[in-house]
Order: structure tokens, then sequence, then C-alpha cells
């Protein structure tokens, strides 16, 4: 029951008009409104930490000569406990995000099969490969090596900047060009091995994240 309709309803008890009841509601709803606004607002402000408090914590952790808790690195009115590290990996969170896009990474899908050969189509990756794609685009070590191959993570990057300007110019407001045909916009296709074996356009199975996978950036189609 919403606010309105419980003090519709004990009016109703009391006054037994509707019109009545209409019209005091009319009045105390924005008076409520506001009321509950301006009450989550002074809630939400008092979760933040001011400029001046943030200044005097730092202030006193450098007195007290505990450098490791100052995070130089995260805003001066967060007042979540974020270190250094923590900040970074959000950045670098917010940074993968975008290659989660529907199409950017693909695989190869056999359709059907014509004159003793499969004929395969570029669809769009199951997600717990997308995300084990993603982990390995930013991994430092050598197994994120042998996934970009000759690739740079620039290179990865440039060619999603393209992907984005596809999808917007297809989504322009005035309706400018034509939609992209899946297979000429620009895209990561990825060939996937598992248990030893490539299964790239030749399996129609769907993976999950405990499946022994193995990915490897096959090429950038553009």
């Amino acid at each position: 029951m919403s606010w309105s309709e419980e003090v519709a309803f004990i009016f109703l008890q009391i006054l037994h008009d509707p019109e009545i009841i209409r019209y005091l509601l009319s009045i105390s709803k924005p008076i409520h409104n506001n009321f509950t606004f301006e009450e989550a607002r002074l809630f939400h402000e008092s979760l933040r930490m001011t400029r001046e408090k943030r200044w005097a914590q730092t202030k006193e952790l450098s007195k007290q000569r505990k450098f490791h808790e100052m995070n130089n690195r995260v805003p001066i009115t967060c007042s979540l406990p974020f270190n250094n590290i923590e900040w970074r990996s959000s950045c670098e969170l917010l940074k993968s995000i975008r290659y989660f896009i529907p199409g950017f990474i693909r695989k190869k899908y056999p359709v059907r099969e014509s004159g003793g050969s499969l004929i395969c189509e570029d669809i769009d990756l199951e997600m717990p490969l997308k995300v084990k794609c993603v982990n390995l685009i930013f991994d430092d070590d050598s197994e994120g090596d042998d996934f970009r191959g000759y690739l740079s993570r620039a290179d990865i990057r440039e060619h999603l900047d393209d992907f984005e300007i596809y999808e917007d110019w297809e989504d322009h407001p005035y309706g400018i060009g034509e939609e992209t045909p899946p297979h000429e916009s620009p895209y990561l296709l990825i060939e996937i091995w598992c248990d030893g074996v490539c299964r790239s356009g030749y399996s129609k199975r769907i993976f999950n994240f405990k499946d022994n996978t193995e990915l490897y950036i096959d090429e950038l189609k553009n």
C-alpha cells in the first residue's frame, strides 16, 4: 500500500467523503514528497566526507607517519576505504566493461554442412568465455601474452573504438547511413581450445567457467 493509499484509508474512516479526502491529499502529498526528498538528501550528505575533514585526516596521518594509509589517488570527497591498489583496480574495471559490448568478441560457430564441409558464422561469444577474454586482454603474465599474440592492448582498444563508432553510426538520431551487416563491422575473433582440442568452427557447445578452455585471438576482423 502506498503512502497516499494509506492516508486515504485513514481519512475515509473519519471523514467518509472521497472529495474532501482528494482535496486534502492534493495538499498533503507535495508536502510529504518534499519532506522525504529532504530527508533522503540529508542522509546521503551525512555519508559523505567534507573536504575539510578529509584534509584533517590526511594531516593527522602525516603527523603519525602512517603514509601507507594516505590515498593520494582517491578523490578528496570520497569516504570509501580505497587504497591505491583498489583505486587502480576500479579504474581498470571501468575500462574493461567496454569490451563486453555485444558483438565485439565473437567465435566461429558451425551452422550447416555443405559439400562435406562446415559453413560457419561468427557469433557473439558466450559470457563465461568473454569474461576470460577480457581478463586476458589486461593480463601481464605469459598467459595474457599468448592470448594477445602479436597484438598490443592499444591495437585491441583501437579496434573497439572503431566498433563503437559503427554502433553509434547505426543509432544516429537522424538515421544517417544504413545498418552495418554483422560480418562487416570490426570485431575480435577468438579461437577456442578445450581439453587440448581446437573447437572453433567445429563444435556447437556452449562453454562455461569450469571447462578446461584455452583462448587465443584468432584475428582482428575488419
